[in-house]
C-alpha cells in the first residue's frame, strides 16, 4: 500500500475518516494524497437579483480559493506531522472525480466517510460513497459519521472481522486480510454476515461481489448501512 486517497470536505465527519487515513498511513508508510471536489454555487435565477450581480461571482471565487487554502494548510499540517501529504484539488461531479484521482495517483486505498445524515451535503457523501461501493477500482474504506455520543476515533485496530459469503475462498479471504492483521497485530475473526453482531470488531472487511438480479440484497451495501465501525471494501479483481 503505497498511495491512500483521503477525501474531504472540512467537516468534522470527515475529520473523523482522517484519522482513520492517518493510522493507515502510518502503519503501511504510504503517502496520503488528500482530495477536495469543490462543488461550485450555483446562481438562483428565481430570486429578484438586489445590488451588483457581479457580488455572486466574487462570493463564489472567494469560497473556491477558501476551499484550495484549507487544502493546503492540511497538508501542511500532515507534513509537520511527519507524512507524506499532498494535496488535490478538483470541480466536478464528486463520484467521477474521485475515480479519476485514484487513476491519476495509483492509489491503493480510498478512505471517507459515510453518513446517513438528513442535510444535503450529508446526502451528497453519502450518495458518492455508495456509489463507490459498486465503481471503485481500489479498496475503500468507509468510516460512519459518529455523533455526539459516540466518537469514531482508532487508537489501535485491535480485532478485524472478515465476512464470508458463499463466493469466498479461504485462500482469498487470508489474501485480503494477512497483510492487514501483520500490520496493526490484530486478532482475525472469520464470521458470517448473520453472526457479525456476535464478533466485536474494531473493523470489519467485505467484498464487494455485486449480485446480478433486481430484488438481490448486496451484503456489502448492507454491512455498511448497519455498521458502528469502519469497514473496509475489496472488489473482484478483473478477469
Amino acid at each position: 500500500m503505497r498511495n491512500i486517497l483521503f477525501t474531504t470536505d472540512f467537516t468534522s465527519s470527515s475529520q473523523q475518516a482522517l484519522d482513520w487515513a492517518r493510522l493507515f498511513a502510518r502503519k503501511f508508510g504510504a503517502t496520503l494524497t488528500l482530495l477536495h471536489v469543490y462543488q461550485p454555487m450555483l446562481p438562483d435565477t428565481t430570486l429578484p437579483v438586489l445590488g451588483d450581480p457581479g457580488e455572486g461571482v466574487a462570493a463564489s471565487h472567494d469560497i473556491e480559493e477558501l476551499s484550495r487554502q484549507r487544502l493546503l494548510e492540511l497538508a501542511t499540517q500532515l507534513q509537520a506531522e511527519g507524512f507524506a501529504a499532498q494535496g488535490d484539488w478538483r470541480t466536478g461531479s464528486v463520484e467521477e472525480e474521485i475515480l479519476n484521482a485514484v487513476r491519476d495517483n495509483g492509489s491503493d486505498l480510498i478512505v471517507t466517510s459515510r453518513s446517513n445524515d438528513r442535510t444535503f451535503f450529508d446526502r451528497l457523501t453519502g450518495d458518492a460513497a455508495t456509489a463507490l461501493i459498486k465503481d471503485a477500482t481500489c479498496p475503500l474504506l468507509l468510516v460512519p459519521t459518529a455523533d455526539e455520543k459516540r466518537a469514531v476515533a482508532p487508537s489501535q485496530v485491535q480485532t478485524i472481522t472478515y465476512l464470508m459469503q458463499p463466493q469466498t475462498t479461504q485462500a482469498e479471504a487470508s489474501r485480503q486480510t494477512s497483510a492487514l492483521a501483520d500490520a496493526f497485530g490484530a486478532t482475525l475473526h472469520f464470521a458470517a454476515l448473520d453472526q457479525l453482531d456476535k464478533k466485536p470488531a474494531d473493523l470489519l472487511v467485505v467484498m464487494d461481489y455485486r449480485p446480478s438480479g433486481l430484488f438481490t440484497t448486496n451484503p456489502a451495501q448492507r454491512v455498511v448501512s448497519q455498521s458502528s465501525v469502519p469497514v473496509l471494501i475489496y472488489h473482484p479483481e478483473a478477469k
